[in-house]
């Protein structure tokens, strides 16, 4: 820091991060729910599948025999929502 200190005060601390809300997703009413949507033509519209919401986070996903899927969590409803997509690298069968 300019002033040679490496702490800050929780004042200091309080105006840096004023604007700053703490959602509690657990809250929400689809929280740990998840749905799956079929992208296999890759056009499928980036929507909770709870709600409608267009408010997502897109993150991780997964993969099984032939799909693989990227998930999409819900600022709304808390639900994720599941898109799933043909895995032609990863095929078993």
């Amino acid at each position: 820091m300019a002033d040679g200190r490496w702490s800050m005060t929780e004042n200091e601390l309080n105006s840096v991060a004023g604007g700053f809300q703490v959602r509690d997703h657990q809250a929400l009413p689809n929280y740990k729910k998840h749905r799956k949507v079929n992208d296999l033509a890759g056009d499928a519209p980036r929507i909770c599948a709870f709600c409608g919401s267009t408010n997502l986070e897109e993150g991780f996903g997964g993969y099984a025999p032939g799909f693989q899927y990227k998930s999409a969590f819900c600022n709304e409803c808390g639900g994720s929502t599941d898109f799933v997509f043909q895995d032609d690298e990863h095929r078993y069968f």
